[in-house]
């Protein structure tokens, strides 16, 4: 499946319910699209998705990355929040769109989370960049 056919199967998904049962099955109660299928989706070269899982689940990263696989193709570039760096979370959430919010809030809370690390370490990358440059 291209990138069109899967961002069309995943809005499809995502008004009939379907997706957040495929999520709520692997624990999965958030779900964002992020990237060039945002930004720019006529010309991106895959759908990008972070996920997060919730508290009361062990994480099933394969699971999560093979259903979704199976489901919509190999289009998808998966990235598990839970353990993404500030700069990826904040990609991710900054501009993201939400596909699925199984716990309330989760989204807002996570969104401004990510901006306060992004904001937090952003001397650090300041000082690599400048040592990377001498």
């Amino acid at each position: 499946m291209d990138v069109q056919g899967t961002l069309a199967r995943l809005q499809a998904d995502r008004d009939t319910g379907v997706l957040a049962a495929l999520c709520d099955e692997f624990g999965v109660d958030l779900l964002v699209r992020f990237g060039s299928s945002v930004d720019r989706p006529e010309s991106a070269g895959d759908v990008d998705l972070a996920y997060s899982f919730r508290r009361d689940v062990t994480p099933d990263d394969l699971g999560v990355v093979n259903a979704l696989g199976e489901r919509y193709g190999d289009a998808l570039d998966l990235m598990p929040l839970d353990r993404a760096g500030a700069v990826a979370a904040y990609a991710a959430l900054g501009l993201g769109e939400v596909l699925v919010e199984l716990t309330p809030e989760k989204f807002a809370t996570r969104q401004m989370s990510a901006f306060r690390d992004y904001a937090d370490t952003q001397k650090f990358r300041d000082l690599q960049l400048e040592l990377m440059a001498r």
